[in-house]
């Protein structure tokens, strides 16, 4: 093969611009259509203007609270003045983590719901106790409302619509368990819609449906204008600990898909989650899907179709691919056999070596090592300076851009380095030869592993094999493979897999912070394997220089990175500020997490804080700074016990938790050694066990978010006497404490509040002896 052409390479590189570009085009939100838009036709427009009404306040209102009931009053007046039938569930329910509440559900419905063949479109009404929750999930309401609206104007669906507006969802998805464990309507659902959010903006994902996947994504690929999902995401979700109220309806057995939007993650949770801030572009995408999903399902003949998964994805955002799972390893199979004949035929003509094949693949394996390894390195490095935070905390920073591009440009050195290095003993064919094997090497192990996330891989190697039919069939017609069609064999797999990568990388970052980059860069690695028999075909000079472009690129995104602030008011860093009484000792002190890890000047001047972070107590996630303060008297929360007649067995002990100051939150650490691992309450329909969440030092935790005045009643079962710690949280610093205003004041403006923000919490211990109260 004839080098010292950079044909090819000139191509690789206008048409990976090209991709890029239409990339970016094809996956912008759509303009939000205004309050003229046709009254059938969803209005992002329309839809923030109820957001307005629930949340432009900028009041939080988490679980219980007043806030919250005011937002629940205004959804019920809008779903009463629309002609629905409305209705208020209320009940203690429980979490598999060990948290219980009393949420307040909302179901509206055209009328009372007799049949068992219903579809339900779900939203929370409920935000963290941090911020008013105008994206999350407000945007969602609102959705939910102006869809609702639109409703009684379409003529009657095939199966009833029952709408839900949960509660507690983010205090761990207890409306959604309450309606499924509880509720009427419960078993007479068949499917669900949940639109959640994960951040403020951005494009709306449908990134998880029920079991029956195959025929949910077939109706919903005809149903929707601008989809975007893939089953990589899907199967990705799956593997990770999050969870929306869609987990608890596909765990009742719904079909359904589910929405959100990850853009502008630093405002979700924070007080930036706020009415000016929200989207109209992104409540119009997920507004509109979320429409035709649901309308699709209510026009859909059986609701009840088998569990069958597969792999899709969407193109372009316009419509999308479905492939059977049973289909795919076939598929990857069929290519990795047209591959290899084709590396016969080119070692059988004399253009591939058995040495030429080895240190391809050997180059192509060294390609995204070498990308991985630097990716890592320099990552540790910018942790190494302080300018990316922890990586189990929030790791998002407020100038990412600088190293997308530097992360993007160590892919680009690895691939001219190996280029150099291996050039000249694996040649055109043998570059070949080792980046499609891997590939349909890879592809073959992902659909046999996990169907669903092959599509990348499989994608690839079947451009590989396609790409490669020109050269071989003039091989088999005794010819020699034309420059182009030799060109067309690396160019084509190389595009198309950049062409259904980059949708991922784009939305990476936004799901994984600074995780994203090293995986980035060795996701772009796989892709430039295909580049590599274009740069052997290249002058050396070529080579030279896309390497020191490279490298000159990274080191300069690394220098901006480090003279850019890691946050700004834009992109805050989290800063919660917190002020404990332990009323056994009569002690007080402040405790303040920061995402970094790293107190704030400002902070550490108001307030002479301990150097050295330690945990919030024993067996707790995270560290936070300690500095005494002073000691108020604050009425400590009560742990009881509950005498009862007819105890279910003589270990089992009733208790009664509640908060003498009215705090909304409590929670109980049981010792390791009881071996307290549930709960037991009463409900209507009989008894709920809850497991509890173990911490890392062996403890367990009951958490009550909303709880009451009444208190939380439950049972244990453990005859052993023990001390526990008991705790009530509530919203804001005390009032008459100067300190903690000072403290407040000194939080950057680059710093906000999150989760639960600012708290007051009182300790206490407790001892329980379960015999004595029999």
């Amino acid at each position: 093969m004839a080098t010292g052409t950079n044909r090819g390479f000139i191509i690789a590189c206008t048409g990976a611009a090209l991709v890029l570009a239409v990339t970016l085009l094809a996956y912008r939100t759509p303009a939000p259509l205004g309050a003229d838009a046709p009254p059938t036709v969803f209005s992002a427009v329309r839809a923030r203007d109820i957001l307005k009404e629930l949340v432009g306040d900028g009041v939080p209102h988490p679980i219980g609270s007043p806030a919250d009931a005011r937002v629940r009053d205004l959804i019920v007046k809008r779903l009463t003045l629309l002609g629905y039938t409305t209705e208020l569930q209320t009940g203690v329910a429980c979490n598999t983590f060990g948290e219980c509440g009393t949420p307040t559900n909302i179901i509206a419905t055209r009328g009372a719901l007799s049949r068992d063949d219903a579809v339900m479109l779900a939203a929370h009404y409920d935000s963290v106790p941090a911020g008013p929750g105008a994206s999350d999930d407000g945007a969602g309401v609102a959705n939910l409302l102006e869809i609702a609206r639109i409703l009684t104007l379409l003529p009657a669906q095939r199966h009833p619509v029952v709408l839900l507006v949960t509660d507690g969802e983010e205090a761990g998805l207890l409306g959604a368990q309450l309606f499924t464990r509880e509720h009427r309507y419960a078993k007479r659902i068949k499917a669900a819609v949940n639109m959640e959010a994960r951040g403020v903006s951005g494009p709306s994902l449908m990134f998880e449906t029920g079991t029956a996947n195959a025929w949910l994504m077939r109706l919903y690929g005809r149903a929707t204008l601008q989809p975007i999902t893939n089953s990589l995401c899907y199967v990705v979700y799956k593997m990770l600990p999050n969870n929306t109220d869609f987990t608890v309806f596909k765990a009742a057995g719904y079909q359904g898909f589910n929405f959100a939007f990850i853009g502008d993650v630093a405002r979700y949770h924070t007080p930036l989650d706020n009415w000016e801030n929200s989207s109209a572009t992104t409540m119009q995408h997920q507004g509109a899907n979320a429409l035709s999903a649901l309308l699709a399902l209510a026009a859909s003949t059986d609701l009840t179709p088998p569990a069958s998964d597969s792999l899709f994805f969407d193109v372009l955002a316009r419509t999308v691919l479905v492939w059977p799972s049973a289909a795919v390893l076939p598929a990857a199979l069929t290519a990795l056999a047209i591959l290899f004949a084709g590396a016969v035929l080119l070692k059988r003509s004399g253009r591939l070596s058995a040495r030429q094949a080895l240190h391809g693949l050997l180059g192509v394996l060294v390609n995204i090592l070498l990308g991985g390894l630097l990716s890592v390195c320099v990552l540790a490095l910018l942790r190494f300076l302080g300018r990316v935070p922890p990586l189990d905390s929030p790791p998002w920073i407020a100038h990412p851009q600088a190293m997308h591009v530097g992360f993007a440009a160590l892919s680009l050195l690895s691939t001219g380095a190996v280029a150099a290095w291996f050039g000249r003993r694996a040649g055109f064919w043998g570059f070949w030869f080792g980046g499609t094997m891997l590939t349909a090497l890879l592809a073959v192990a992902t659909a046999a592993i996990m169907p669903g996330a092959a599509y990348v891989m499989l994608i690839a190697a079947l451009a590989a094999a396609l790409g490669s039919l020109p050269c071989l069939a003039a091989i088999v017609k005794g010819r020699a493979p034309s420059p182009l069609a030799a060109d067309f064999a690396a160019l084509f797999p190389g595009l198309i897999a950049l062409a259904v990568l980059l949708p991922l990388l784009l939305l990476l970052y936004s799901a994984l912070g600074v995780v994203a980059w090293p995986l980035s860069t060795v996701a772009l690695c796989l892709t430039a394997v295909f580049l590599l028999p274009l740069l052997h075909n290249a002058a050396p000079l070529v080579r030279q220089r896309l390497t020191t472009l490279a490298a000159i690129v990274a080191f300069g995104a690394v220098c901006v990175t480090v003279l850019m602030p890691t946050y700004s008011t834009d992109w805050p860093q989290r800063v919660n500020v917190e002020y404990w009484l332990d009323a056994d000792s009569g002690k007080g002190h402040w405790w303040t997490q920061t995402a970094s890890l790293h107190l704030p000047r400002a902070m550490g001047e108001a307030m002479k804080f301990d150097p050295e972070p330690r945990e919030r107590f024993a067996g707790y996630w995270y560290k936070g700074f300690f500095a005494q303060a002073t000691a108020l008297k604050l009425t400590p929360p009560e742990l009881t016990p509950v005498v009862v007649a007819d105890s279910p067995s003589p270990a089992h002990v009733e208790l009664l938790l509640r908060s003498m100051r009215s705090a909304p939150t409590a929670f109980v650490v049981f010792p390791a050694n009881a071996n307290i691992q549930s709960v037991v309450l009463a409900t209507p329909v009989g008894a709920l066990r809850a497991k509890l969440h173990t911490l890392r030092n062996g403890s367990t935790v009951l958490l009550a978010p909303g709880m009451p005045a009444t208190g939380l009643r439950f049972g244990i079962d453990g005859a052993t006497p023990m001390t526990v710690q008991v705790f009530d949280v509530s919203y804001g610093l005390p009032e008459e404490l100067p300190d903690g205003k000072s403290l407040q004041r000194a939080r950057p403006k680059n710093a906000t509040s999150s989760q639960d923000g600012d708290v007051t919490v009182v300790q206490r211990t407790v001892r329980l002896d379960p015999a004595a109260g029999r």
